[in-house]
């Protein structure tokens, strides 16, 4: 179950780009697998191009109204609903009363398609899959009772505690027709929010009750987790099982680039690009002026206040195909301060054969058999120099990527 659409590929972000590969790795299991995926865009989720991705990937589905209730007017009021809520109480894991699956006939329906399923196991892709489904699991009764799994690879009470931290470095480095521009809504609800970590706590162990197995695929989350969690749930730290085909990135030597770094436009990227601009890049600067960077992805959109009047760095407007980018870059730099979620960068990376340097919030939830050659460190100089000598060395070696973490 998934919070959003995620078919037909490729998706428009990293969360997608994980169901799919999980999916993948279950249906090679020789598993049945089936499908229900919560939507904002009733166009979208009735489009023949969606139904047809999802029909063709799973023995069943249903797509429903998600947060916003497909368009419908109380889903714009239950979104307001939640937003205040969260200003007023602090709560970060706040949800609303107008949900799809909240009402009894609704809710009845779906659990008996499920029923209809008879699923051995329901897995959760985020928290908000859990608040989503409203009054849906416990009427599950089939005879088989199903295991019901959550994906908890957000912490998301200290991602909020972190996107406030980030938002507030990117607001420091701006000025304020910048912010309007391109951040106008994240800077209202910035100064607007506040969080209150005992009561998101609460409100996260009751989303984990209804929950008999909570999956936590970072080590260090899973760590916090099981020092504060007050839930009946049973936790369990397994890193993310990851199936991908090797894909094919040829340098040329007139469009190489010595190092690249891609991503959408959140804060955590931008913030990334901070740290680049201000604390790596200088230190390898010191030892080759000439170094060449290149941004890309929807990162493109708003890093250009940020990069304005810094040498040799190239920033892609459009990317039709991520192997272009891949194909233009000698070393994948994955800078990231702060982030969420198991990073989709890393994973193409890894795909296409290409060495990375990241520091260890760009590989969480990741096993360490798979970062054999990545070079992972907090320590700006040796990320640096670890992206200096990646200019004269040769990308990973190719082969299939299969790991069951």
């Amino acid at each position: 179950m998934t919070d959003e659409l995620f078919l037909p590929l490729p998706s428009k972000n990293a969360s997608g780009w994980l169901y799919y590969t999980i999916v993948e790795t279950y249906k090679k299991r020789g598993w049945k697998v089936y499908c229900v995926s919560f939507f904002r865009d009733p166009q979208l989720a009735g489009s023949s191009e969606v139904n047809s991705a999802y029909q063709e990937q799973f023995s069943d589905f249903l797509l429903l109204p998600g947060w916003n209730r497909g368009g419908h007017l109380l889903g714009a009021i239950g979104q307001v609903w939640r937003e205040v809520q969260r200003a007023l109480t602090g709560n970060v894991l706040s949800s609303h009363p107008f949900l799809f699956t909240n009402t009894v006939r609704n809710s009845r329906w779906i659990a008996r398609r499920l029923n209809e399923w008879q699923v051995d196991v329901i897995y959760l892709a985020k928290p908000q899959s859990v608040q989503l489904l409203g009054r849906v699991l416990p009427q599950l009764s089939n005879s088989r009772k199903p295991l019901v799994v959550m994906s908890a690879h957000d912490d998301f009470v200290n991602r909020a505690i972190a996107y406030r931290a980030t938002y507030q470095r990117l607001f420091d480095v701006l000025n304020l027709p910048e912010i309007l521009r391109d951040h106008a809504n994240a800077w209202i609800r910035h100064f607007l929010e506040r969080i209150d970590v005992a009561r998101s706590r609460q409100a996260e162990a009751e989303i984990f009750d209804a929950c008999h197995l909570v999956r936590v695929e970072s080590a260090d989350e899973f760590a916090n987790y099981s020092a504060i969690n007050q839930s009946t749930a049973k936790l369990s730290h397994k890193p993310f099982s990851y199936v991908a085909p090797v894909q094919e990135a040829h340098e040329t030597a007139a469009q190489a680039f010595d190092a690249g770094f891609i991503g959408s436009n959140d804060v955590m990227n931008l913030d990334a690009v901070l740290y680049l601009r201000d604390v790596i890049l200088p230190i390898i600067r010191k030892a080759a002026p000439e170094f060449r960077m290149l941004v890309a992805g929807g990162i493109s959109s708003k890093v250009g206040p940020l990069i304005e009047g810094v040498a040799n760095i190239t920033v892609w407007n459009r990317l039709d195909n991520v192997s272009k980018f891949y194909s233009a870059i000698r070393v994948a730099a994955v800078p990231l301060r702060a982030g969420t979620g198991v990073s989709i960068k890393v994973l193409e990376a890894l795909s296409f054969g290409k060495r990375i340097v990241s520091t260890p919030v760009g590989v969480r939830g990741l096993p360490n058999k798979l970062l054999a050659d990545a070079i992972v460190t907090s320590d700006p100089n040796e990320f640096a120099h670890a992206l200096l000598r990646g200019r004269t060395r040769p990308g990973m070696a190719h082969g299939e990527l299969a790991v069951d973490g």
